[in-house]
């Protein structure tokens, strides 16, 4: 493939928030999920899984889940000027549950050396700048984020519209109860998926001069 036409899939992916009623066939999804597995992951252990929700009771059951750790969240609102800002992200949190499709992905638990070895010794102050900064980069979650990046591109090449969210982390153990998550996973992201039923304008980029540093 030329560089052209991969930019050309990059730049016509939208994040998705608005769906047809259409259902969407699950080889499909397979197909994407397929693909997506080519993405770098840390030391060849894919640590990820998903969990492919089609079930509409299924789906409004999750989205009721954030949305009541998220009405709690609003209740805590100290500052007036905050008020407008928490009340959109309230009515806004669950407009997942009219995806067709929801892909949970979750992240295996699993321990390194380096893990290993900063356990052991946490009461070294040193070791333990060297632990906050490992947490900081986490490589289980960004091998997550490098596939659920091509798992979007996938989905966007077979003509289907997607949006990552975090958000629905919230509600972490009632989405992991729900399901039956093992106690070896932890859930990270929530992709609802669907036909699209907008056609947003592309965020405007920073210039590359604001993204760049050359150390030569």
């Amino acid at each position: 493939m030329e560089i052209e036409a991969l930019e050309q899939l990059f730049k016509t992916r939208r994040s998705i928030r608005k769906w047809k009623s259409d259902p969407v066939p699950e080889q499909d999804l397979v197909k994407a999920i397929q693909s997506a597995c080519w993405s770098p992951n840390s030391g060849g252990r894919q640590p990820y899984h998903c969990y492919l929700i089609t079930n509409p009771a299924k789906i409004a059951e999750i989205g009721a889940a954030v949305q009541e750790v998220t009405d709690y969240l609003a209740s805590l609102c100290k500052y007036e000027e905050d008020r407008a800002i928490v009340e959109k992200w309230q009515q806004n949190s669950g407009f997942f549950r009219h995806a067709p499709a929801l892909i949970a992905m979750t992240a295996s638990i699993y321990v390194s050396i380096s893990d290993k070895l900063q356990t052991d010794n946490m009461d070294q102050a040193r070791v333990c700048e060297i632990n906050r900064c490992r947490q900081i980069a986490s490589s289980r979650i960004q091998t997550v984020g490098a596939f659920v990046d091509h798992l979007l591109l996938a989905l966007h090449a077979l003509g289907l519209g997607a949006v990552w969210m975090a958000g629905p982390v919230q509600a972490k153990q009632a989405v992991e109860k729900m399901l039956k998550v093992g106690p070896h996973e932890d859930f990270v992201a929530l992709i609802p998926v669907g036909y699209p039923d907008e056609q947003p304008a592309a965020p405007s980029r920073k210039p590359l001069d604001q993204i760049i540093t050359f150390i030569r």
